[in-house]
């Protein structure tokens, strides 16, 4: 009599978890044995994706009217708000489809969301509009991706339908206009993440004159990904404002691309930012272009100086260019290797982790 050994349900669970952005298995997998299909459903479903023509709301009902338990797998949503017909002369919003609201409403469990291709607020939050229909209590995580705001006021206008998120990402988002004075309602966030030429004057009105005032008061993860290094020199004079934040990721400044600093000397980095604000700083991250830069220089001396006394891990990610990296990681290496020596001196360090990164093409 044969016999049957049936693996334990948590292991299976993690065999499937490892093929996570496998889909084509994925989909496989989801029409076997229930003891791993549910676990596939899941993963294949973690995210759905909504554009007005190529993945449009009503292609989805079919599925929800089939298997309805699917769309409760549904954790991230990706809007892409508009796309242009071919003559780029008019556009399709993804609210325009009458099943927009029927969909949003089977994904109950959506936390995290991320808006693309918005431009300007008028087409969007009108009755009908975009916001309104997929306004949410539940959504913790905000992503802004490519996205034009008339003025500083327009991200807590976009806020104001998630009125939990506690995590906020933009990214390419220009802010417009000014604004004197600026209500940020009952925002509060604990993360932040700006990049692509984020730290424009406008939304320096939203940062600075709010951050002291509330929205910011909690925020404890920053990651800035800059471009040129008067972005940094906004962000050091932000940090101070913020009294709860212990963990800081920056990516950048990109070396030879900002023109208006290179060459970037160590004594020009020192007179515009002579002290970077680390005090409160316990974790920071660091992802460095052009590794044998002044800019990669200043952190080398500043880090040691004694700016970082809290800190207790340190995580530097060198980024070379493909046809420089043999001759650059062997000079900026045995740099960060002295480095990692006198950091040693400061009293918190727990741990310093130095990792390489070769970027094709950049």
């Amino acid at each position: 009599m044969l016999s049957t050994f049936m693996l334990p349900q948590e292991l299976l669970e993690e065999i499937v978890d490892l093929l996570f952005d496998d889909h084509q298995s994925l989909k496989a997998l989801a029409c076997t044995a229930h003891c791993i299909s549910a676990r596939s459903q899941k993963l294949l479903f973690h995210e759905l994706v909504l554009s007005p023509k190529t993945k449009s709301p009503s292609s989805y009902i079919p599925l929800l009217e089939m298997s309805p338990h699917i769309l409760s797998y549904v954790r991230r949503l990706r809007i892409v708000a508009r796309e242009f017909y071919s003559s780029l002369t008019s556009c399709q919003y993804v609210h325009d489809d009458a099943s927009l609201g029927r969909l949003i409403h089977a994904v109950t469990n959506v936390d995290d969301i991320e808006l693309m291709q918005v431009v300007g607020l008028d087409a969007f939050i009108g009755p009908g509009g975009l916001l309104p229909t997929i306004a949410s209590p539940r959504v913790r995580m905000l992503r802004l991706n490519t996205v034009w705001l008339p003025t500083p006021q327009s991200i807590f206008t976009v806020l104001s339908y998630f009125p939990s998120v506690s995590s906020l990402r933009l990214q390419n988002v220009p802010v417009m206009g000014t604004s004197l004075s600026l209500d940020s309602g009952n925002v509060r966030l604990t993360e932040m993440s700006l990049s692509a030429h984020m730290v424009s004057s406008s939304l320096c009105d939203c940062l600075f004159n709010n951050a002291a005032s509330g929205w910011l008061r909690d925020l404890q993860g920053l990651v800035v990904e800059s471009y040129c290094v008067w972005e940094l020199c906004i962000i050091s004079k932000l940090i101070p404002q913020l009294p709860n934040l212990i963990t800081l990721t920056i990516k950048g400044p990109m070396g030879e691309e900002d023109e208006e600093w290179h060459p970037g000397t160590q004594q020009r980095l020192a007179e515009e930012i002579p002290v970077f604000p680390l005090q409160k700083i316990k974790t920071l991250h660091l992802s460095l272009y052009d590794p044998i830069s002044s800019w990669t220089g200043w952190w080398l001396s500043h880090l040691t100086r004694g700016a970082a006394i809290n800190l207790e891990h340190l995580t530097v990610d060198l980024m070379y260019e493909n046809a420089r990296a043999t001759s650059e990681m062997q000079h900026s290496m045995a740099a960060w290797k002295d480095l990692e020596t006198n950091l040693m001196r400061l009293p918190r360090l727990k741990s310093v982790n130095t990792m390489t990164t070769v970027v094709v093409g950049r």
